[in-house]
């Protein structure tokens, strides 16, 4: 039987200095633990800790308030 690849849709994330500052300072602590990673293994890996709540409603406003995409 032939071994399928499971591989994801490529995306495109626009991120802010800020956000693209967390996913730098994220890959330096993995390479830190000896983990070789890429930005998106970063991302991957951060939505799969991140868990509903407070805390995700309290960064959700804070994102959306930031994107000018989102004013009226």
């Amino acid at each position: 039987m032939k071994k399928t690849t499971k591989r994801g849709k490529p995306v495109n994330l626009y991120l802010r200095d800020a956000g693209l500052a967390k996913v730098r300072e994220s890959t330096a602590f993995a390479a830190g633990e000896w983990e070789r990673t890429s930005d998106s293994l970063i991302v991957r890996a951060a939505l799969q800790a991140a868990t509903p709540g407070r805390a995700f409603l309290f960064a959700l406003r804070e994102a959306a308030s930031a994107d000018s995409r989102l004013k009226n």
